[in-house]
């Protein structure tokens, strides 16, 4: 039988749920129009409620851009934790963590934003988030130590691997578009493929063809069957 108190969250989990709709609209607005080009006035409009709300949840718009990156590291530690339980090589937690982070950055339901406009935090709240990325990173980069050890990895220097890695991944919410060709999901896969494939010991001469084909429900045989044809050093494909 359903109760009244049952049927009503409380109070509290009202706010927490607002609170994390919120969130994720600033970082929309954030990656979209920049820091400085967004106003609350701007997200409030989208929420559909007056500016003057907004302030019951965050205290200023330099505080709902911390809350942004803080929430999201709060998802990237969860999605190593993730990839190592997953076990496997060291090539294999690493694409397993960075398609992860990629889908969650692209997500409707992300609160990523890429930080270019660094100043616009308080040096506390900035010193904050750049400790908490460091960590991710160095738990990313402990990948690719593992990598090089099983032999899944080719030699390199972890740390430029995940400069260059992350640097790919992050740049990738600038450009991408929701209402475009492919989807978070597909740009993830195609995007991670090709990562995958740059720090192999031992890479696949086959590549998607075309992003858009992927499907998270298809089996590995069926989506190589969709990939581009081997080809020569010259640009030939190679004979069957």
């Amino acid at each position: 039988m359903a109760t009244w108190k049952n049927a009503v969250p409380e109070a509290s989990a009202q706010f927490d749920r607002k609170r994390e709709v919120l969130i994720r609209e600033a970082a929309a607005s954030f990656n979209r129009r920049g820091y400085y080009g967004t106003s609350l006035t701007e997200i409030a409009k989208k929420l559909g409620v007056t500016k003057a709300a907004l302030y019951t949840y965050v205290p200023s718009k330099e505080e709902l851009l911390y809350y942004c990156h803080d929430s999201a590291m709060d998802t990237a530690v969860e999605i190593v934790e993730a990839a190592q339980q997953g076990g496997g090589t060291g090539l294999q937690k690493l694409t397993r963590a960075l398609r992860s982070y990629l889908e969650m950055m692209l997500g409707e339901d992300g609160s990523y934003v890429v930080l270019l406009e660094e100043h616009a935090m308080k040096p506390a709240h900035m010193k904050a988030i750049i400790k908490r990325r460091d960590q991710f990173e160095a738990a990313l980069r402990s990948f690719v130590t593992d990598g090089i050890a099983d032999g899944s990895i080719v030699p390199c220097n972890p740390k430029l691997a995940i400069f260059m890695v992350t640097g790919a991944l992050n740049w990738s919410r600038k450009w991408y578009r929701p209402d475009g060709n492919w989807s978070g999901p597909q740009i993830a896969y195609a995007l991670t493929q090709m990562l995958e494939r740059s720090l192999s010991s031992s890479p696949s001469d086959q590549m998607l063809d075309d992003p858009g084909l992927f499907d998270p429900d298809m089996d590995e045989e069926t989506l190589m069957a969709a990939v581009v044809e081997p080809r020569t050093a010259e640009g030939r494909r190679r004979p069957a």
